[in-house]
Parts: structure tokens; sequence; C-alpha cells
């Protein structure tokens, strides 16, 4: 998916925890799907310093999932529609499943989803 033209880098941060394994599998695909998604969309072959960050925080029984880069995601005053492809349909089924939410964040500096279980402290 990364052409040797792009250089992009994926860095992984978090403070641990533990879950089920169920809840690891879904988070795993969830992880995957929005990694996947940053390579397709967020950069053109122009990039060369591309970054997707996966971060995963947990307080208590609760925690953050979080993926963003430094694409191109979406300028000023360009209205989005929430997206319905099959990915992110798959992304908020497993978020239910998982009892969180998610938001996506999107300018021009990039795009971050995060999924959230109950009541973690928005990152």
């Amino acid at each position: 998916m990364i052409s040797d033209k792009r250089l992009i880098s994926i860095k992984v941060v978090g403070n641990g925890g533990i879950s089920t394994s169920r809840n690891a599998e879904s988070l795993g695909l969830i992880v995957t799907e929005l990694v996947i998604n940053s390579l397709k969309h967020a950069f053109d072959e122009t990039k060369k310093d591309g970054l997707i960050t996966v971060a995963y925080n947990v307080s208590g029984t609760d925690w953050q999932l979080a993926v963003s880069d430094n694409g191109s995601g979406k300028p000023d005053g360009v209205f989005a529609q929430p997206k319905t492809g099959l990915g992110t349909g798959v992304v908020k089924a497993l978020a239910t499943q998982l009892d969180a939410q998610v938001v996506t964040l999107s300018d021009a500096s990039g795009t971050k989803v995060s999924v959230t279980h109950a009541t973690f402290p928005a990152v």
C-alpha cells in the first residue's frame, strides 16, 4: 500500500492495560481498518514525511484508542459528509460492541479518529 516514493511512519504509544481477548480482537480490527484508511486516503505522492500515530490509553476500566495522521485531512470550509463506507461501518459496529463512542476530527493538518469507552477523559 505504500509506494517506494512515499515515506510513511507508524508510531505506537500508550500506557498499557489489560483487555479480554474478545475486546483485544475488536480493537485490533479497528486499528487495522483505521491505519489502512489513512494509508489509502491521507497521503498523496507529494507527502514525504507521513506519520500515522496509534495511541491506546487506559484509566481504570475505561480506555481510549486514537489513530491520527498528518495527511491532507479536510481543508477549512469544506463540509464533510459523514462517511458510510464499509470500513466506517465496521469500525462503528465494533465500537458499539465495545460500548464505545467514535469521534472523527479532520482539518487541513490531518485526521484523528478516537474510539472512547465509557467516561475516559477526552484527549
